[in-house]
């Protein structure tokens, strides 16, 4: 049996919070975490947002055209993965109302070598499924907080993932982050509920923890560091007696147990094609040891946050890691807290000696530690507000972290909100420019690098060609084309337009309106971004 000490919540320094305002309370603050993040829904929509949404949902399109459950490809884990196709064909029977009868699979293309096109319906799906692993990240953390130090200390853990960076920017793209961070954050959860399983079963928490390290790996393959917590919380729970050391070996058994069949169930692959998903592994490994990170560590908690991100601000900034630092020693010296912790610090150790082991470091690769630090400034907040003697004391205290988390975080946070929801892609603006322009008899002509979708130029009410620059003007020729959507012609390579064709070319056609400020890559299957420079050229009157 684990030995264990009662739960915070009945030391009378921290009486419950009234039942229908913690409620009103907990509403608010998933409504602000989910406010923060829609806008990312629909940034940039119909076209990827995020470099790495089209790697992580080009698996998922190639499950679902082929009507498969399982990936089969395991360069990426399988759990968001299967979430993500599950998600949408959820969704199907509403899609199918909608477009004729038929389903996503139906509509899904083979991969045409161009890294933009990917079904819009899938997007949403992924980025969805990313939304509510994002929003559950902050529902935990509430729970884990309140477990630990106590209802105002979980609903101040909750708030600050709310408005966290890190947890904001990647809440709603589509990749295995998100998912990697919520199943982390339920392996500490369960780990804590293991730790004070007294008169209860702890052989079921035990297993619980261990499941959610299965699913937190098939999330994101370096997250099984996170079993390191219940083993060590195991490990340090009784004192070495014959009877105690039996049912530790049980727990341990069963954490391992809980571990290696959830990974099975999330990730079938593990035993379908092991060979397979083994190589994956270790093909990750050696991708990452060839990168090398645009900018360091450090640089993106204090300075700048990742580099793919559109985000001009610290993932975490200086005045939070302080606070963070101070809870985690306020925590390692307070006997009631200190076991939890050190499980954690271990953790945490270890997540960041396989970061720093490569010379790629992404700070996506740390998310899972981000909610784990909300929850220690949490619970030095209140409990630095419960040692206060009187209320203007407690108040100020109050107020001062009110100023710390508008300035450092719901600024900030604010701001990068208010521009994902005003992203559009120069591609929709064009085709949004265009087609009320057009009338009947029109033929519009666009050049291929563009990666302009087809279900856009669907919109458009007349017929559309598809051309590369070196093949612009015998198209031109060949037919009679009132517009041209084109690309900055690429000064070299395979798709670059001579001397004497773009001199012909300005010579029929003049310039109507150019959208976007970044140069279409001369790689088709690289992201493209929102905001490639886009020209809609018509053709010029001639004489008559």
């Amino acid at each position: 049996m684990v030995t264990l000490r009662p739960r915070r919540e009945d030391f009378v320094h921290n009486a419950p919070v009234k039942t229908t305002t913690a409620a009103f309370c907990s509403l608010a603050i998933l409504l602000v975490a989910a406010a923060v993040r829609l806008p990312n829904l629909t940034a940039g929509y119909p076209y990827v947002n995020y470099v790495d949404e089209g790697n992580f949902l080009y698996p998922v399109s190639e499950m679902l055209r082929q009507h498969r459950w399982e990936p089969g490809w395991y360069l990426y884990p399988s759990l968001p993965l299967i979430a993500t196709a599950t998600a949408a064909r959820l969704a199907d029977p509403v899609r199918r109302t909608l477009r004729g009868g038929r389903s996503l699979a139906d509509d899904l293309r083979s991969n045409n070598g161009m890294y933009d096109d990917l079904s819009p319906d899938l997007l949403i799906a992924g980025r969805v499924t990313s939304l509510l692993a994002g929003l559950g990240i902050v529902v935990l953390a509430g729970r884990l907080a309140r477990r630990l130090a106590g209802p105002r200390a979980g609903l101040a853990a909750a708030l600050l993932t709310a408005v966290a960076p890190p947890l904001v920017i990647r809440g709603a793209i589509a990749s295995v982050d998100p998912f990697a961070a919520f199943f982390v954050l339920a392996v500490l959860l369960f780990a804590e509920r293991l730790r004070t399983a007294v008169g209860e079963r702890p052989g079921r928490e035990a297993f619980a923890a261990g499941a959610m390290a299965g699913f937190a790996f098939a999330a994101k393959y370096p997250a099984l560091l996170a079993g390191l917590v219940p083993l060590w919380i195991v490990l340090r729970s009784a004192p070495p007696e014959r009877e105690k050391r039996r049912a530790k070996l049980r727990l341990l058994v069963l954490v391992a147990a809980g571990a290696a069949s959830a990974a099975v169930v999330a990730m079938p692959g593990l035993l379908l094609h092991p060979r397979d998903a083994w190589a994956a592994i270790l093909r990750q490994g050696v991708l990452y040891a060839g990168l090398t990170s645009p900018a360091p560590l450090w640089r993106q908690a204090l300075v700048r946050a990742e580099w793919d991100l559109p985000y001009d601000h610290p993932e975490l900034g200086a005045a939070f890691l302080l606070l963070a630092l101070a809870g985690l020693v306020f925590a390692w010296r307070d006997r009631e807290l200190s076991p939890a912790v050190q499980a954690w610090s271990l953790y945490a150790a270890a997540a960041l000696l396989l970061v720093l082991r490569y010379p790629f470091h992404p700070f996506r690769n740390l998310l899972p530690l981000v909610a784990p630090a909300c929850i220690l400034v949490a619970i030095l907040w209140d409990r630095l507000r419960a040692r206060l003697a009187g209320p203007l004391q407690a108040a100020a205290v109050d107020a001062g972290a009110v100023i710390l988390l508008a300035f450092f975080f719901v600024r900030p946070i604010a701001g990068y909100a208010w521009k994902r929801l005003h992203l559009r892609d120069s591609r929709a603006e064009a085709v949004e420019w265009l087609a009320p322009r057009l009338r009947p008899g029109d033929a519009v002509l666009v050049i291929r690098e563009l990666a302009i979708l087809p279900e856009e130029l669907d919109r458009l009410p007349v017929r559309t060609f598809l051309a590369h620059w070196p093949r612009v003007t015998r198209a031109i020729a060949n037919r009679h084309h009132r517009f041209l959507v084109a690309s900055v012609p690429p000064p070299s390579g395979p798709y670059r337009l001579d001397p004497d064709s773009r001199a012909a070319l300005l010579r029929d056609y003049e310039v109507r309106v150019q959208l976007g400020t970044d140069p279409t890559p001369q790689d088709d299957y690289w992201w493209h971004g929102n905001r490639q420079i886009v020209f809609v050229l018509e053709r010029r009157a001639g004489p008559e």
